[in-house]
């Protein structure tokens, strides 16, 4: 197909995967900030906090709804435990 197209490719794969792992990671911290202080962002800074940082990383609102419903519908301490393991 082309040069033109082969570099634009690489450019687009390259950004999605970036993005893949930024909406990952934030999904996963709202789904948690969610679970330990509620859903309801007014009541819950650090969850609010998540929100606006995925706003800011052009997050859709969608995936954010998504997370803070997935803190709710099943356990996810697992993720918690991940977590704390990986920073430390």
């Amino acid at each position: 197909m082309g040069r033109a197209f082969e570099y634009r490719k690489a450019r687009k794969f390259k950004r999605w995967g970036n993005m893949a792992r930024v909406f990952t990671r934030l999904g996963k911290e709202i789904t948690m900030a969610a679970k330990a202080g509620g859903g309801d962002p007014d009541s819950n800074p650090r969850l609010r906090l998540l929100m606006q940082n995925a706003r800011s990383e052009n997050m859709p609102k969608e995936n954010v709804e998504r997370a803070i419903k997935r803190a709710f519908e099943k356990d996810t301490s697992d993720w918690e435990a991940i977590w704390e393991h990986k920073v430390c």
